[in-house]
């Protein structure tokens, strides 16, 4: 053991604290107590609630399972309603993407962020390959993401 040790020991055995510093540590730990357990019908209640919650999110995605995919054969005048109004909603949300342009694909393909079509078609009609022009907006979208590729 070194001299340094055996003085941190020596003076480490000295130290003594007061005595009124003493019971002012035991009054505070005197103040502690356990904690109640007259409001456990709380926490029980609580954990019930949340337990009802996840349940209702766990099944809720379930309800809407068979609306997402066409039955092959319905079963029974109702199933075959909601198949026929299903149909039909599909069909027209295709008529509509019909209508909104020749460009809409390549619109919402720019819009999420994928220039890869774009640039193509662009590219394209940079070479007079391109049957039909950019209207404005993909141009510029085209001008400010895209360049053309030379071969030398």
């Amino acid at each position: 053991m070194s001299d340094c040790e055996r003085n941190y020991r020596l003076a480490a055995v000295a130290i003594e604290s007061p005595a009124a510093l003493d019971e002012k540590v035991l009054q505070r730990a005197r103040a502690f107590s356990k904690p109640h357990k007259q409001k456990r019908w709380l926490s029980r209640a609580a954990s019930g609630c949340a337990a009802i919650a996840i349940a209702v999110l766990l099944i809720h995605p379930t309800q809407y399972l068979r609306a997402l995919t066409a039955p092959g054969k319905p079963a029974s005048a109702a199933t075959t309603a909601e198949y026929r109004a299903l149909a039909s909603w599909q069909t027209s949300v295709q008529e509509a993407l019909h209508r909104a342009g020749p460009w809409y694909e390549l619109r919402t393909s720019v819009h999420s962020g994928d220039y890869q079509a774009l640039c193509a078609y662009w590219r394209e009609q940079q070479r007079g390959k391109a049957g039909k022009t950019l209207p404005a907006d993909l141009a510029r979208e085209a001008n400010s993401h895209c360049r053309v590729l030379e071969l030398r």
